[in-house]
């Protein structure tokens, strides 16, 4: 599973299995409690369900999903995540560090603060981004934009103008509240949900570490 072989120094785990149903690393079945390391290709099946845990975060692959797993260049600690197709949910505390590409888009959290975070990959130039919990910083192709907290999103990635056009009027005024225009992508902000109110499993793996105990 782990292409080439790593150094001797680099065989340490991401983190470790906490839920699967119907998941796989690499085509074999995975289970609680196994280990995922560097180059580790994660998927899940129609009703399937993958929850990976370190201790500053989690990661939480949805149905029909496919994720690869590395750790990032030039940093010491930390995830690269690089989601194919379905969804990736990330809770990551303050000391959490987290990028997640999906379609040469880069996501990561905009602060060292508790962040969490979905994101759903419609096709080669459509994602959805919802900040839950915490702004996020998406960039494209040298382009950057920071997504506010709570902020649900439709991100569209080379749109032609005609896209670009069709996808405005596609959302009614109510729901475009904010549009951010770049050269290489366009962000619907389709929704401004409050945040804290989905994804409680994530949330309690996210704050439990950081949380003081009670005197």
């Amino acid at each position: 599973m782990l292409a080439g072989g790593p150094a001797p120094s680099d065989i340490r785990p991401l983190g470790v299995v906490s839920h699967a149903e119907r998941a796989h690393i690499g085509t074999a079945a995975v289970s609680e409690g196994s280990a995922v390391y560097e180059g580790d290709r994660l998927s899940t099946e129609a009703a399937g369900n993958l929850r990976i845990a370190s201790p500053s975060l989690t990661l939480q692959l949805d149905s029909q999903s496919t994720l690869v797993v590395q750790r990032p260049a030039g940093s010491e600690g930390g995830v690269a995540a690089e989601i194919a197709s379905g969804t990736l949910i990330f809770a990551a505390a303050s000391t959490g560090k987290i990028v997640v590409a999906a379609d040469d888009a880069l996501i990561r959290p905009a602060a060292n603060a508790p962040t969490v975070a979905r994101i759903h990959v419609v096709n080669r130039k459509e994602l959805r981004v919802y900040a839950q919990r915490g702004a996020l910083k998406f960039s494209y192709h040298g382009e950057t934009e920071t997504i506010a907290e709570g902020a649900r999103c439709r991100v569209l990635l080379d749109p032609s103008e005609r896209e670009a056009a069709v996808a405005v009027a596609s959302e009614s005024e109510q729901e475009k509240k904010q549009l951010i225009k770049h050269h290489k992508f366009l962000i619907l902000t389709i929704a401004m949900i409050v945040p804290g109110v989905t994804i409680p499993l994530l949330i309690y793996d996210l704050e439990s570490p950081d949380r003081p105990e009670s005197p």
